[in-house]
């Protein structure tokens, strides 16, 4: 395996992940001309019988280097999302140590301006039944992306389309072979790039579930987290209110790619590699790490614990999880008609009603909770493992305010911006997907 393919992780040693950088924040700036585009077809579709999306789609199929496409987007947007495609699948597919396909011939990707469209087309046309978000989708009827960001805020959706093409590649790659907890952490980690081009970085909250889990004692095993058959780790998601099983997966696979500990990189990826040639999982990953016996996995157990309580969080990744979660927050309160003059206000309505954000699990997010402490705030100085506390800041305490609304703005919800941070002026801003008047606010996090 070449020295480059074996670091991944490593941000500085490998040339292939600021490329993904580039091309996820290019897809972000697309999910603008997406909205845009979707107000101004809708418009004319409203004008004559429409038919189905399959039927309306069968004479625009075009080729990508890495999919085969169908779309109901303008020749202009369609061209900027294949280019996108295809850096994303090229990368993730350097990155991960080229794994040879077991299927080979170009994959299917699915563009849609219209949520209802998606859903329809899924069901009709593949017998899935798709969540709202974009995903990879895999049937005997067929498998590949489907795409469509109309009422989803631009860092979910890309975000999420990361995630879909990492999970398509894997499973063309794997099969149904690889531990489905490792899979979970694995398109975590891709999904999670800033905006500077860092490396995946993971905020207070994910973190802080962890350490709760492990300091609990309720952590699942090593031995039984990389064992678990994907019909148990399905029943264990389902009977997991509080996310845990899934960020002690994004853990682990952090745990296994540390940047400073190149082996543990080399090992991971000759796992996935014996794992796609067809070693048993379980077999795969004993063999790589050396885990002959019990007291191997007791022992491989307490580094990923120590692993995990001392693992320190990115501000940045911290700071963008909060006003997601802000946004979120203030979509249900217009929803609701209940939206607050001011910021305090905010804060209460949210706590009344015990608001958790994002409402289901996102690859490369974490669920932020009213209730928890500091959810209100920017950052979130947290006590080290020896339980010594940060010195406190003789500048201002970092804040969040509603902005002044601009003319025009009056009807939407009001912006969020932090103040007194530092080299940092976030703000959280809003647009519509759609022309309806009853369409949603969606929000995006502006710099």
């Amino acid at each position: 395996m070449p020295d480059n393919q074996t670091i991944f992780f490593a941000k500085k040693q490998h040339s292939a992940l600021p490329f993904l950088l580039r091309g996820a924040t290019r897809l972000v700036n697309l999910f603008f001309i997406l909205g845009a585009i979707a107000i101004s077809t809708a418009v004319a579709d409203q004008q004559v019988a429409r038919e189905s999306w399959w039927d309306r789609t069968s004479k625009a199929m075009f080729v990508a280097t890495s999919h085969r496409i169908r779309s109901d987007l303008s020749a202009k947007i369609n061209l900027t999302t294949a280019e996108g495609i295809d850096k994303l699948w090229f990368t993730i597919d350097a990155g991960l140590g080229q794994l040879r396909p077991r299927s080979r011939g170009l994959q299917q990707a699915l563009l849609f301006t219209s949520q209802e469209d998606l859903s329809e087309t899924m069901r009709s046309q593949f017998a899935v039944d798709p969540p709202s978000d974009a995903f990879a989708f895999f049937s005997p009827l067929g498998q590949g992306i489907a795409i469509c960001t109309e009422d989803v805020p631009a860092p979910f959706a890309s975000r999420g389309l990361i995630a879909a093409i990492g999970a398509e590649y894997l499973r063309l790659s794997c099969g149904a072979d690889l531990a489905p907890a490792l899979q979970v952490g694995i398109l975590d980690f891709l999904a999670r790039r800033d905006a500077k081009g860092d490396a995946g970085g993971i905020g207070e909250a994910g973190i802080a579930v962890v350490r709760k889990s492990v300091t609990d004692g309720k952590a699942i095993s090593m031995l039984d987290f990389i064992s678990m058959t994907e019909e148990e780790w399905k029943l264990a998601v389902a009977q997991d209110s509080t996310g845990a099983l899934r960020e002690q997966s994004a853990s682990v696979v952090r745990f296994l790619t540390q940047a400073k500990t190149a082996a543990n990189a080399s090992y991971f990826l000759q796992y996935l590699r014996l794992v796609s040639e067809g070693t048993p999982n379980f077999a795969a990953f004993s063999v790589m790490y050396g885990l002959r016996d019990e007291r191997g996995w007791e022992e491989f157990d307490k580094q990923w614990k120590a692993f995990a309580l001392k693992e320190n969080s990115s501000a940045n990744e911290t700071l963008r999880e909060r006003m997601a979660f802000l946004g979120e927050g203030l979509r249900q309160l217009d929803n609701e008609g209940a939206l607050p003059v001011n910021f305090a206000a905010l804060e209460v309505e949210l706590k009344d009603r015990d608001f958790v954000s994002p409402t289901q699990w996102r690859p490369g997010f974490s669920q932020i909770r009213a209730s928890e402490p500091n959810t209100f705030t920017p950052i979130q100085p947290y006590e080290k493992a020896a339980g010594v506390k940060p010195t406190p800041s003789r500048g201002k305490i970092p804040q969040f305010e509603f902005d002044q609304p601009k003319k025009g703005e009056e009807k939407q919800p009001p912006s969020v911006l932090t103040v007194d941070l530092p080299n940092d002026r976030s703000k959280i801003v809003w647009f519509k997907t759609r022309p309806e008047p009853e369409a949603p606010w969606v929000w995006d996090i502006s710099r």
